[in-house]
């Protein structure tokens, strides 16, 4: 199996349980002891307890025989685990969250189920998807380099984080200028969803960078490959191919028929235009929020 492209050192990172992001270099030693790169004073941590370590591949963590472990995923550690987008790292009591760049999108194909995964290991569920996308990200590169540009995105990827996680969302990963996100609606009541929306909204005079929303809901496949968990199928596939259509009708927040009727949002969204969307038959119409209706909770 082909492995995942290294990362550039500034395009992997940590989630800390305060909000905050450490971009990840080299190495990165997490302990109790002052002289760490990540330094935290607990009880439960070792002195040196564990390190996230840049290979030939990617980053992989190891615990440094650490008095109560490290999990990776609630897995325990005990040899070098590589770290993929979104993996989940327990040390002591304390939960970090790797991540690093994706593609833009995800890849245009249903899951190879022989070569990723048992068929008893995927799921099909019913979810609200989001993309939140940065306008204008490629002549903010041009105007400020690289890795200029990347710290503004991560500046804006630290504040609308806690916006959908704290609505009970799931960020699936950052795709260079965007933020991809569902909520499960077995799990999920709508009414968070769209809090988390009206926050978004709220927000969006005080954000850092411009940016637009795009929603949509329909059942989507779970799956685990090697690179974690991934969502495919046409609905995700319908979601990234709608979101030139947000600039082509002028809106800052564009809805699917199927977001804005499980929502609920009736009146508070208005119909902003029908397209035509490539590989999927005849024409969808879409919804935008209606004037004064976008920051209601």
């Amino acid at each position: 199996m082909t492995p995942s492209p290294l990362p550039d050192p500034t395009d992997a990172w940590l989630e800390l349980p305060d909000g905050g992001l450490l971009p990840l270099g080299a190495a990165c030693a997490i302990g109790r002891q002052q002289g760490n790169d990540l330094v935290l004073d607990l009880p439960t941590l070792s002195r040196r307890h564990a390190l996230i370590a840049r290979e030939d591949d990617g980053y992989a963590v190891s615990d440094l025989h650490s008095r109560n472990g490290t999990l990776v995923n609630r897995m325990a550690v005990t040899r070098p685990a590589r770290l993929r987008d979104g993996d989940e790292i327990q040390i002591g009591e304390v939960t970090l969250r790797f991540r690093c760049m994706r593609p833009h999108a995800p890849v245009d194909v249903q899951p190879d189920y022989a070569a990723t995964q048992r068929l008893d290991q995927v799921r099909e569920r019913a979810c609200w998807l989001l993309l939140a996308d940065v306008v204008g990200f490629a002549a903010m590169n041009e105007a400020l380099g690289s890795e200029g540009a990347l710290r503004r995105m991560k500046g804006w990827f630290a504040q609308i984080r806690p916006l959908i996680e704290g609505r009970r969302g799931r960020i699936n990963g950052y795709l260079g200028d965007a933020v991809f996100a569902h909520w499960p609606a077995d799990t999920t009541p709508a009414a968070e969803v769209v809090a988390a929306l009206a926050a978004m909204e709220r927000w969006r005079a005080a954000s850092p960078l411009e940016f637009r929303l795009v929603v949509h809901h329909g059942p989507v496949l779970f799956t685990h490959s090697d690179r974690g968990e991934e969502l495919t199928g046409q609905q995700v596939n319908f979601l990234f191919r709608s979101e030139k259509l947000a600039k082509t009708f002028g809106v800052s927040a564009l809805f699917s028929v199927a977001a804005a009727e499980t929502l609920e949002l009736g009146p508070r969204v208005v119909p902003c235009g029908e397209a035509a969307i490539d590989g999927m038959t005849g024409r969808h119409a879409f919804r935008s929020w209606a004037p004064g209706a976008a920051g209601a909770g």
